[in-house]
């Protein structure tokens, strides 16, 4: 029953950090100077929001929660490109060394191969494309396959 709470209200929090992030990311950024600067300051407060919220997921002992934060980590740095966060890198890593299982390790690295190395993929567009929430495992598979591709074509 605490599983199942804890859940809840992890798809809750989540669920109001995108609509957020939506609000946010429909601003329309003016040319004035004062506009740079106030949309700067939303960004900054956007990407906090997101480190927080993301950190908080990873770190649940409920998988299905972690795995949740592993696709929207992958989804807010397709979405924002310039998100960039070292607390967010090492709890990935630290899934990839420690995780309960082989699908969460496995998801993690490719997570952090697409954090530490985003020129290696597709462009946000298109990969913004592929993002299905009601889909997750669609987003890791383009994922697996890139690395995979990249591994091989580098032994040649």
């Amino acid at each position: 029953m605490k599983a199942l709470k804890a859940t809840i209200i992890a798809i809750v929090f989540f669920g109001t950090l995108l609509t957020s992030a939506d609000l946010s990311a429909s601003v329309n950024i003016g040319t004035t100077d004062s506009t740079v600067v106030k949309q700067s300051t939303d960004e900054a407060k956007l990407f906090d929001r997101f480190e927080k919220a993301l950190i908080y997921g990873l770190s649940s002992d409920v998988i299905g929660v972690v795995e949740s934060s592993l696709f929207n980590s992958v989804n807010f740095k397709i979405a924002h490109p310039n998100f960039s966060s070292e607390k967010v890198a090492e709890k990935l890593g630290r899934i990839v060394l420690e995780g309960d299982n082989h699908s969460l390790r496995y998801r993690a690295y490719l997570a952090l191969s697409y954090y530490k190395h985003p020129g290696q993929f597709d462009s946000p567009e298109v990969l913004l494309s592929i993002i299905d929430t009601r889909y997750q495992d669609g987003i890791f598979f383009y994922l697996q396959d890139k690395v995979q591709n990249d591994q091989f074509t580098s032994n040649q």
